[in-house]
């Protein structure tokens, strides 16, 4: 029974040391105009964001070895009853203990990936 423990026990410590964090939060500065199904890459960031608010943390968490994530920001942009699915233009980079700020603005580079 000691061996079980001694196993189970070294097994969790593996599985926790490759482990490391990063965290994105998501600020809208776009007059009018709201945010939709936001995500970096394969993690949804969140669902909806209007004019001036600014998301919630949200933690990515995976081994070492794969970070830093680099992305670019997708999401639906919803003003005047119209919606259009965008990319930012350029990558962001989330490395292992960082907290990214994405600021949406109307200076932000954006691509519509449907019409490339």
């Amino acid at each position: 029974m000691k061996t079980y423990f001694i196993l189970f026990s070294l097994f969790c410590f593996m599985l926790t040391s490759c482990q490391d964090k990063g965290k994105i939060k998501v600020e809208n500065k776009l007059h009018n105009t709201k945010l939709e199904n936001i995500s970096f890459g394969d993690v949804s960031v969140f669902s909806s964001l209007l004019p001036g608010e600014t998301s919630t943390e949200v933690t990515v968490v995976d081994c070492k070895e794969s970070f830093p994530k680099v992305n670019q920001l997708d999401f639906y942009m919803e003003s005047n009853g119209n919606k259009v699915y965008l990319k930012t233009k350029y990558n962001f980079s989330l490395d292992a203990g960082q907290t990214l700020l994405i600021i949406i603005s109307d200076t932000t580079k954006v691509v519509n990936p449907l019409l490339e």
